[in-house]
């Protein structure tokens, strides 16, 4: 264009910007935008626009809110579209509060929202567990005359299904049937949510809807009424599910097993039932926990054992590897294998699949945070990190001057009642008499520190603490 002496415009600058940053290529889409500047070029309001867009959606809120700024201040004011990706800039940063003022903000300067303002509303105060406020911004949005799509219909449905509302959401089926033909994943929300609600025949009512309408359902929606039916202790209906998914040419994945297992491991006297469907699944981790070996001094065949089965499992995601991980450890350590189960956890820690549960938290301040783990393995967890603690106090000469053990069932908890995790914890250092104390009134979370934390590690036990 250059060559043939055509000169570009605003409009051609902008399109090079748009371009650039649906590539991803940030920063020649910042290079464009400077050389327009200097070349005499004034951007306008699609120019900051977009950016404005590019730098929210790869998480640079601080550029975002600065471009935005800047817009303003050069006498441009936002439209829909700048609204649009601001609120949901601010709201994917957790800035909720600020998301909701712009978005009022928004209306009152005669800005009216779109569709896809009210959807990212909405799916922010889902995601930040706001209910009803999601549920006021879909009628909000109807009483506006916009008519939902189908990004609008999951999000309410998952909401009002949440909000223990199922009837409703199944009228929003209905509803969403007038403008658009469901597919497999809004079958599969449905099956999900009933079954997390324990009717397990609506779920599978839902389920059987879908084949009808001829969807074939994926590994998460199975999984889904596979989990609702192991809740309830219904073992032939679960195996008839696993049977249906080999039959549809669906490969059980690692979250089917880990479903099976922690299912075996909570019924211990329905062990014989579980395992048979575990080994149904044909799934590789079968394999890794029926060959595993008995623990010889040292324990590396039982690390080598874990570390070629991680290996295989690589491509799987990490809270997949994390939820099977989870649930090996705390089977083995209930069926009296806490060698074993001691073990595989120092592979799983050393393979970073646990990547928050040690940490310093400033000079020789640690925490060890066990709040997503299951009982069984925050134990061991817990135990194994103690002794490794005690190794490099006895190596270096000096120790940590603090350790925080997190259970996540303190003061900022969102889940009422006891928990386990941090129930077992407690017993666990009673019994070994930790000198912890709790601070501030935060009763998950266990602080030990000074001297008695020293003296308390160079005691003998501490290496073997987790076989008791």
């Amino acid at each position: 264009m250059k060559r043939e002496g055509c000169h570009p415009t605003v409009v051609t600058y902008n399109r090079l910007i748009h371009s650039f940053g649906r590539a991803n290529y940030i920063g020649e889409a910042v290079e464009v935008f400077n050389e327009m500047q200097e070349l005499g070029y004034e951007p306008d309001r699609v120019t900051y626009c977009t950016l404005i867009d590019i730098h929210a959606k790869a998480g640079f809120l601080d550029v975002a809110l600065d471009l935005y700024q800047k817009m303003q201040e050069v006498g441009l004011s936002p439209d829909t579209f700048t609204y649009s990706a601001m609120v949901n800039c601010l709201g994917k940063a957790g800035h909720l509060p600020a998301a909701d003022k712009l978005f009022c903000e928004m209306i009152e300067r005669g800005c009216v929202p779109n569709l896809v303002t009210y959807n990212i509303m909405i799916a922010l105060q889902a995601k930040a567990r706001n209910y009803p406020s999601a549920v006021k911004l879909y009628r909000d949005m109807q009483a506006a005359g916009f008519r939902p799509d189908k990004i609008t219909y999951n999000i309410v449905m998952e909401v009002l299904g949440h909000c223990g509302r199922l009837d409703e959401a199944e009228a929003v089926f209905q509803e969403m049937q007038q403008d658009w033909v469901p597919d497999e994943p809004v079958y599969g929300l449905l099956v999900d949510l009933w079954g997390k609600a324990g009717n397990v025949d609506k779920a599978r009512a839902w389920f059987t809807s879908m084949l009808d309408a001829g969807l074939r359902p994926n590994v998460p929606t199975c999984n889904s009424l596979l989990s609702a039916f192991l809740r309830m202790q219904r073992f032939s209906d679960a195996h008839d599910v696993i049977q249906n998914m080999l039959g549809m040419g669906l490969v059980p994945s690692l979250q089917t097993y880990t479903l099976l297992l922690s299912c075996c491991t909570e019924t211990r006297s329905q062990m014989g039932v579980c395992c048979e469907l575990m080994a149904v699944t044909g799934h590789p981790a079968h394999y890794f926990l029926v060959s595993l070996p008995d623990a010889e001094p040292g324990g590396q065949n039982v690390r080598d054992h874990a570390s070629h089965f991680m290996e295989l499992m690589h491509t799987e995601d990490r809270e997949s590897k994390r939820g099977l991980l989870d649930a090996v450890i705390d089977f083995l350590h209930k069926s009296g294998l806490k060698e074993e189960a001691g073990f595989v956890w120092e592979v799983a820690a050393q393979r970073n699949v646990y990547p928050e549960s040690v940490r310093e938290k400033s000079s020789s301040y640690w925490l060890i945070n066990l709040h997503v783990m299951s009982e069984g393995t925050a134990v061991t967890a817990l135990s194994r990190t103690l002794a490794w603690f005690q190794r490099q106090m006895l190596e270096s000469g000096t120790g940590p001057r603090r350790i925080d053990i997190i259970t996540g069932w303190g003061r900022r908890s969102r889940v009422t009642g006891s928990s386990l995790v941090r129930q077992s914890v407690q017993e666990l250092l009673h019994l070994f008499r930790f000198p912890f104390f709790t601070e501030n009134g935060n009763s998950g979370c266990f602080v030990g520190c000074g001297e008695p934390l020293n003296r308390w590690l160079l005691n003998s036990y501490v290496e073997r603490m987790h076989l008791l």
